[in-house]
């Protein structure tokens, strides 16, 4: 029977040939005579969509065989980017990575820059298909700084908008919605579907962190920017579930009634199983004395049949807590199953998720044994995600260690120059006559006490003053303004939110510049909270080794004036540079600290940053507790400032 099989495949594979040549039966044998008459007839049954996928490799084998010299044919590279695509088709991710990397080192050898950011963004395709999230996301890092010498904004687009679903999708979700930002830059409008992938990551993120308002308006932008009709299904089935987290059933049931009537989700039997389970148990949640036993149970039978294992896991979780007060037998033997189903598809989330329903309804001796086991995998989830965000943090910075080292080398050799004068210093004062040096030291003394209480007293009433101010000509005259739009327009509520929100901010600016410092043990803590309180839609704010440096040791004076020295690059951020992502690093060796803050915004010529009074006050202020600050900035280049000090 198999002879049979290979015969008649043969002669199908054959009459291919025939078809795809043009030729007759008496050529083709004249052509097996002629090498490259024969490679050309098997590449050509290979793009043969006509075939399965098998005899298509079969004949780009048949083709590489062939082929004598595969070192500098160019149609080696051609038929092995196709085996990839064939590999990829017959679910073998694991031989289309191999042929990958095997591209990725032809390109390298014969220094062709494009076919090297085309095969590693190609091998970090197949890596996700292979789940090895890791090294598809090095390889798509590879591709796009490649891409980036080449000046393809939208390849380095496509890049970022898939670092930024890998980082999603293994909890690194600050790292994902950085990534995703600046993926938005230079994905145009012609990369539309790139573009609602984008969206979509940084919805799935929000809604990761429970910031669900936040989740709902960039799902709207994913769904508005879909090009493809599955996507934009799935991402409204998204949408309706994040409204139901915020208990706004009327909107969600709604949204998934509208999807039933979708012709194209209802050709998949699973995506329309989904919507039917999402909108029974939504319907449950709003109406608890709403019977949706039949619609639960017929989706249930329905994925049985399918063995749709991750619809099973949700209708096994759905029926738990439908049944929970109803029938907690039948509730129980469902938290089961999905406590099975989700150990099966490895999930942890959904694992610690049965576990909980199974601590409500199990007896008390297995209800501790299952709280022992939902502690353990709760503890090696926080490990793994710490793991990912250091992995991550390390991909992200080390292209900047370098700098920071060449800078830290300027910092110390600054630091022996000034070390060098105050010992000439020293000298001169010392040749003078001690007594004259002792009553000129104390006039000084008592001079400089005298001066720093004036100077306090003035610079309280300078604080008021300035207060008073910001909130008669900031906060007052916006508020007016909105009063009058309210009285006098039809402005409509969008724009008055949007106005409202500015007075906040601005509120919130005047908070933020003039409040009371925690120092001590606490400083560490209110300074992370200024630094993050800077965290929008537009800006994300990544603090890196904050947690490992211990700032509670520096004294009360140094504590609050590096508060202030980086509230106010904070707050020069926030009113000039239209930043994206700000990075602020911490370090200390023996006994020195080092603050390094960074970000990507238009910065400034040299010329406008030597008269910006917030930055030369943040030069008076590190200069007090004898540190030492450097900028480094010009026009469409960002703002890097590198600040350090003595313990």
């Amino acid at each position: 029977m198999k002879n049979l099989k290979f015969k008649a495949l043969f002669w199908v594979v054959f009459g291919c040939f025939l078809v795809v040549s043009c030729t007759s039966k008496e050529e083709l044998k004249t052509s097996n005579t002629s090498t490259l008459d024969s490679i050309s007839l098997f590449m050509k049954a290979m793009k043969n969509d006509t075939l399965d996928f098998n005899t298509r490799l079969h004949q780009a084998n048949k083709a590489l065989q062939k082929i004598e010299n595969k070192t500098s044919d160019a149609r080696v590279e051609q038929i092995l980017g196709y085996k990839i695509y064939l590999y990829g088709n017959l679910k073998q991710p694991d031989s289309a990575i191999n042929i990958s990397k095997a591209l990725v080192q032809i390109s390298i050898k014969n220094n062709d820059s494009l076919a090297i950011a085309y095969n590693y963004y190609r091998l970090a395709y197949y890596y996700l298909q292979y789940d090895k999230k890791d090294s598809a996301f090095i390889a798509n890092k590879r591709s796009k700084e490649i891409y980036n010498k080449l000046g393809d904004s939208a390849k380095i687009g496509q890049n970022l908008a898939q670092m930024a679903i890998i980082q999603s999708d293994l909890g690194d979700f600050i790292g994902s919605d950085n990534t995703a930002i600046q993926a938005l830059k230079y994905l145009d409008k012609e990369n539309l579907e790139y573009r609602a992938s984008v969206y979509n990551c940084i919805a799935i993120s929000a809604k990761k962190r429970k910031e669900y308002k936040e989740a709902i308006y960039w799902y709207h932008k994913a769904i508005e920017s879909s090009t493809i009709s599955s996507n934009k299904a799935i991402r409204s089935s998204n949408l309706a579930v994040t409204y139901r987290h915020l208990k706004e059933y009327d909107t969600s049931i709604a949204i998934f009634k509208e999807l039933i009537k979708d012709s194209l989700l209802n050709k998949d039997t699973k995506a329309t199983s989904r919507v039917l389970d999402n909108l029974a148990y939504t319907k449950w949640l709003a109406n608890k004395n709403e019977n949706v036993s039949d619609a639960l149970l017929a989706v249930l039978k329905t994925r049985q049949a399918e063995n749709d294992l991750w619809g099973l896991n949700a209708s096994y979780a759905h029926l738990a807590d439908y049944y929970k007060n109803k029938n907690p037998d039948r509730a129980l033997e469902y938290a089961h199953k999905m406590y099975k189903q989700a150990t099966l598809l490895n999930s942890a989330e959904d694992q610690l998720e049965a576990m909980q329903k199974l601590i409500e309804l199990e007896t008390s001796a297995k209800a501790k044994e299952y709280y022992h086991k939902y502690i353990k995998l709760s503890d090696s989830i926080i490990d793994a995600e710490r793991n990912t965000l250091n992995k991550f943090e390390k991909l992200r910075y080390d292209s900047e260690k370098n700098r920071e080292d060449n800078l830290q080398l300027k910092i110390t050799n600054s630091k022996k120059e000034l070390q060098l004068e105050k010992e000439k210093t020293r000298n001169i004062i010392g040749a003078a006559s001690s007594g004259v040096v002792v009553l000129g030291l104390l006039g000084f003394l008592y001079y400089r006490k005298q001066k720093h209480v004036q100077e306090k007293r003035a610079e309280v009433y300078k604080t008021e003053t300035r207060i008073a101010k910001k909130l008669h000509d900031v906060v007052a005259n916006n508020v007016v303004n909105i009063m009058n739009k309210v009285q006098y327009t039809a402005a409509p509520a969008e724009q008055l939110l949007d106005d409202l929100e500015k007075v906040y901010l601005l509120t919130r600016d005047i908070s933020h510049q003039n409040n009371t410092i925690e120092t001590g043990v606490h400083f560490k803590n209110s300074l992370k909270n200024l630094l993050t309180s800077f965290n929008t839609t537009t800006t994300t704010i990544i603090l890196k080794n904050i947690s490992e440096v211990k700032l509670e040791e520096i004294s009360k004076d140094k504590q609050i004036e590096i508060y202030r020295i980086l509230q106010e690059l904070m707050v020069n951020m926030q009113k000039h540079s239209k930043a994206t992502l700000v990075a602020i690093s911490f370090k200390k060796t023996a006994n020195e600290y080092f603050i390094n803050y960074s970000d990507n915004g238009k910065g400034v010529d040299q010329t406008e940053l030597k008269v910006r009074n917030g930055l030369k006050n943040v030069e008076t202020r590190i200069k007090s507790i004898n540190g030492l600050i450097t900028f480094e900035t010009s026009l469409n280049n960002g703002f890097k400032a590198f600040i350090s000090f003595i313990k």
